[in-house]
Parts: C-alpha cells; structure tokens; sequence
C-alpha cells in the first residue's frame, strides 16, 4: 500500500504563483556571488559566507533550509553560513546589536528581514555599503495576523512592504517581494493565513517550507543578468609576486578599501613569519580592528543584557565581566556596575543611566543599550543577585602572518577606514608561501 503523503509533501509538490530569478531583475545585484557558486569544482572550490540576519521570523528553520538546499545545488562550495537573529528586536535595537553581529562578520551574501522603523532598518543597510563589500537580499512581510482588525494589519504591513521595497532601490539590493508571492499561494490553494502560522505571526511547518521555497527559488545564477553590481563594492585579486618590494626586503601593497585576505601557495616554510604594519603603525594599535562579542543575555530572557559594548582604545584579546553591584534597583531601571577585564583587570564602576567610559577607554557603554529592565518587566521578576554581563573582545587583523596549508585564506586586516593605505609585510617574506591577496573596497564612504 503506497505511503500517504503528508501536508508538508502535499505542499511541497503544489503549485506556486511566483516570479523567479530569470523574472527578478533586482537579482543583478547578487550575480557576483551566484557566479561564484555555479563556477565551483571539486578541483577549484568557491567559498561564500551567508549571514542570515533579523528577529524571530529569520530565526525560525526555514534557513536551515534555504541552508541544505545551497549546499545540495552547490556541493563543493566551501559555505560557512551565520544565522544570530535576535527575536523580538526590532530595527532600532538590531541596528545597534549589528555592531557586534553584522559588520565584523563581513558577509559575501546577506539575507535580511526586520520589522521597525524604516529609519533603523535602512541605516542597517547603509552601513553595510559601507563598511562590507556583501551583496545583499531583502525580503519583504509575509502575511499575517497580529492584531484582532485584519484590514488595519494589512494596512500598516503593506506600508512597511513598501518601505523595503524603496530602501531596496536605492541601495541596489535584490528584492524577494515575499508578500506578494504569499498572497499569490494564499488565493491559488484557497488558503487563509492562519494556515501557514502556529500563532499570529510565526511561521507553523508549512509556513516554514513555503518561506524557504520563496527564498530559496530566486537565488540563482541568471548569466544574462551580469556578474555583480558596482553598488556591493569591488573584490579584486593580486598576485604576490606584484607586490613592491621596500629597501629592507619587505614588500608593500598599495591598496584602497578596508579588507585584505591573503591567500595560502602551501609552499611557506612553517618556520617563517611575516610582521605586518599599515601606514606604518603596528595594526594592534587601530581601534577600529578591534571588535566584540555580543553581549551575554539579560535576566530570564535570550535577548542581549546590552545590546552594544564599545571602546574608543583597542581593548585587547580578553574576555570582560560587567558585574551589576547590590545597590542596583531590584526593576532594573538604575543599575550600578562595575567592569572587569581578564587581562587588564579592573575598569571602573559606573551607572546605566549615564554613558560610562572606563579609565583606559578600552569600554564604552551608552546608556540607551541597556536592556534590563524591560525583561524583568516583561518576565515580572526582580534582578537577581549577583546578575553578571560577559563578552569578549579581539583584533580583526593578524600582526603576523603564518604560513598556512594551499588555498588557506587568512585575514591580514579588516575593519580600517576604507580609503587608501599602505600595507607593509616585513621577515623573510620569501618563505611565508603567500599566493595572492584579496583586497575589498566597499562602494560606500
């Protein structure tokens, strides 16, 4: 007797009304990573890092899918996906916990919903022009029903819809229009949006799989279209042996952008290292390749306890401790600190209703970041004792270069300022069996 099919199969195999990647002329704009895929070989593997990035709806399993199916389509791409949405942040919060999660993660391809303000939200992907070469794909709302007047609901997400979709323009991003293609599957199989929701908005299983097919159809190699655009920046390849070499045996790269990945030969001697320094300063000494940890969450909740650490000195490779001090109100409103780093020790004490800059300016917290005192409310509990706040902190550049096994790429340096720069490699650099370097030039300033 032949197995019954399942609803999930049953939906699998239905129709959908959809415009796909060959019917999207907003996928130009990620055809430098869909060449990327469809070029790859077993003998010459491409690699791509995907950052999935929003609240609860982007967290749900329908990524692992679009995950499994990228990875099915493209077998020997070396993939390494990031998903750390946060549920339950909107875009003022995300575009502050994007510090930690977004940027320093420099993506090749991002997948991104928020709800919000449209301000926050397109501040999120203007960053990202600027300070990444990603490319870049934006979804708009599924259908759903949040509030006991559907048409009010379907007012208001219409709107947001529309805002993504203009954002989308003017960065030149790919547009997955998913509310349309969900209204489509809603009136083609005669459904109603509950249907596809396990409450009145997250997506129930079904939900889930027709998200994935929705996203996951439009990402496709589409030659006619091109092989990126110059909106996502430009990533450029040189050869080692083009590099200027100085009076004292140490080469130089001339470059504009703010990435440089070198890319192993396999031929370097174990025993070899290469100093590195650009425009002349030790590359420890620049704030700006430094970053941190997202924040440990709050009291009874997954959210961050802040939802950004800064600092305005490099604050070395070490782990932090912020430990909330027994003169903290009980609701979390007004909370007394003190910091601590494992290898510089104490930074000071301060309060959550002031901005607070440690001595050595190696932590900067603002006080709009706290976010302790709505879990608490939310959870109607009390800050419990001996509540602590950890994250860490690292460089986002290498001061030395190690030889590595063929077609290993390390990063030398990210996150300075994206202009021109002298990048200088210092030792026996004969023998440190560097190939190539890759250099990133973000199209935004």
């Amino acid at each position: 007797m032949p197995r019954l099919l399942t609803p999930l199969l049953l939906l699998w195999l239905l129709p959908v009304l959809t415009t796909t990647a060959l019917e999207n002329p907003s996928a130009a704009f990620i055809q430098r990573s869909m060449r990327q895929l469809s070029e790859s070989t077993p003998q010459s593997p491409g690699k791509m890092r995907v950052l999935f990035y929003g609240q609860s709806i982007t967290a749900q399993s329908w990524t692992k899918t679009v995950e499994k199916e990228l990875r099915r389509r493209y077998p020997s791409v070396q993939f390494k996906f990031h998903n750390p949405a946060i549920g339950g942040f909107t875009s003022p919060n995300l575009v502050r916990t994007a510090e930690h999660d977004l940027y320093p993660w420099y993506p090749d391809l991002l997948i991104f919903h928020v709800y919000g303000p449209i301000e926050q939200y397109e501040e999120i992907i203007r960053n990202t022009r600027r300070r990444t070469t990603a490319e870049i794909v934006l979804t708009t709302d599924h259908i759903h029903v949040r509030h006991d007047n559907p048409e009010e609901i379907e007012e208001s997400e219409n709107s947001h819809s529309a805002q993504i979709i203009e954002v989308a323009k003017k960065y030149d991003c790919m547009l997955i229009d998913v509310r349309a293609k969900w209204r489509a599957h809603l009136q083609a199989q005669n459904l109603a949006p509950k249907d596809l929701l396990k409450d009145k908005i997250h997506l129930n299983e079904a939900g889930c799989d027709l998200m994935a097919r929705l996203v996951g159809e439009e990402l496709q190699r589409t030659p006619n279209l091109g092989d990126g655009a110059p909106s996502s920046g430009r990533i450029r390849q040189v050869g080692w042996d083009t590099l200027l070499r100085g009076a004292d045996g140490g080469l130089e790269l001339d470059f504009e952008g703010n990435r440089v990945v070198a890319v192993s030969d396999g031929k370097g001697d174990s025993n070899a290292a290469g100093a590195l320094e650009l425009d002349g300063r030790p590359l420890e000494t620049f704030p700006e390749m430094w970053t941190a940890s997202l924040p440990s969450p709050g009291p009874f909740i997954w959210m961050p306890a802040i939802k950004q650490v800064g600092f305005q000195q490099p604050p070395g490779t070490q782990k932090w401790t912020l430990s909330l001090l027994p003169d903290s109100s009980a609701d979390g409103t007004k909370l007394h600190f003190k910091v601590d780093g494992a290898e510089t020790g104490a930074e000071g004490e301060g309060w959550s209703d002031q901005r607070f800059v440690s001595p050595s300016g190696r932590v900067v917290i603002e006080p709009g970041d706290w976010h302790v005192a709505w879990p608490l409310s939310y959870r109607k509990k009390t800050l419990p004792e001996g509540f602590q706040v950890t994250w860490s902190t690292r460089q986002t550049a290498a001061p030395r270069y190690q030889p590595a096994p063929a077609d290993t790429r390390t990063v030398l340096l990210q996150g300075c300022a994206n202009s021109k720069h002298v990048l200088r490699i210092q030792g026996d650099t004969g023998k440190l069996g560097i190939g190539s370097l890759v250099i990133h030039t973000p199209a935004g300033k």
